[in-house]
């Protein structure tokens, strides 16, 4: 009897089954709602940044009192740096806002360099330049990078009063998470006087460094989950939601003009001759000095040795003044 039972039962569920596959096997046809039958399928940068600082946060009150409680513990921070640890922040969410505050609180009177490890444009050259030119005020400074930090390292050690506070958003950004930039870091980061607080995103970012950087780093790890949203660590990542055809064509046009070679001293003087604004070298030097001393003018070394000039000025405040005095 049991048999039977069994083999009726095998005989009603192998129909079953063939008419599931049959069923199943009907052709997939792909859906056509893409973003090009949207009414506006892109939207300009400035517009979607817009509309979404306009969406009222989940949980508002929590994360605040959660921002509130790693606020608690800037002090902690503070005595982690001054006795020669590099404090750096992990966890869930953005930690921009959080460490905007610990500079605005803690850092109000001290030497601050903050650099933004997200930037696709930004270099470690530039880094230096703004400790050697900016915090230092070296004249001379070497060009070659090794070079130049060697120098830092001594004008540092050699005054134990000064001091610089060095702030990285996303010490594992696109940018700086290289080898050769992390070795660069990781030398700033074991001179005495300078005090590094960093914060990482990237779940693998500890695989970056290897035994001799986290020495010379001498990290002490804070979690500081905040489920803040990652509003301007995003800005740069490419988006389907976004139009970029004028505003790819006008970042590109900008980085292009950025990495532009500075004018040699040279050709400026020769360009000054013949308009027949100064008679001699030296004529020039005394004009530009007063520009120097403003730092609306910099002077830096190339690799050949000659004098560059550049104008650390953005454009449109250029054209702001000259339109002013034009007026």
């Amino acid at each position: 009897m049991s048999d039977e039972i069994s083999d009726s039962s095998v005989a009603t569920a192998v129909p079953e089954m063939e008419d599931f596959f049959s069923r199943s096997s009907s052709k997939v046809v792909t859906s056509n709602h893409t973003l090009n039958r949207l009414k506006t399928p892109r939207l300009a940068q400035g517009r979607l940044q817009h509309l979404l600082g306009k969406i009222e946060p989940s949980h508002k009150n929590a994360i605040n009192s959660l921002c509130k409680e790693h606020e608690s513990q800037f002090h902690k921070w503070m005595l982690a740096l001054r006795e020669g640890f590099s404090v750096i922040l992990y966890g869930v969410g953005s930690k921009r806002i959080l460490l905007q505050r610990f500079q605005d609180e803690c850092l109000q009177d001290k030497p601050v360099l903050m650099v933004n490890g997200f930037f696709p444009s930004l270099t470690i050259k530039e880094m230096l330049d703004c400790i050697t030119d900016d915090i230092l005020e070296l004249e001379n400074c070497p060009v070659n990078v090794h070079e130049c930090i060697d120098r830092i390292e001594s004008e540092f050690r050699s005054d134990p009063q000064l001091e610089l506070y060095f702030i990285v958003h996303n010490i594992d950004g696109p940018t700086l998470h290289t080898h050769k930039n992390q070795e660069i870091l990781s030398r700033l980061a074991r001179v005495d006087n300078i005090h590094l607080v960093a914060s990482v995103d990237h779940i693998n970012a500890p695989l970056i460094w290897d035994q001799k950087k986290l020495g010379r780093f001498n990290f002490l790890w804070w979690d500081v989950t905040s489920l803040l949203p990652y509003t301007s660590e995003t800005s740069f990542e490419t988006s389907m939601l976004v139009q970029h055809s004028g505003a790819v064509a006008l970042a590109s046009l900008r980085n292009v003009f950025q990495s532009l070679t500075s004018l040699p001293f040279r050709d400026l003087y020769w360009q000054c001759r013949e308009s027949l604004l100064v008679s001699s070298d030296l004529a020039l030097r005394a004009q530009l000095t007063e520009f120097l001393d403003h730092h609306l003018v910099k002077y830096r070394r190339s690799i050949d040795g000659s004098e560059l000039l550049n104008i650390p000025v953005d454009h449109a405040t250029l054209t702001q003044f000259v339109d002013q005095q034009e007026k």
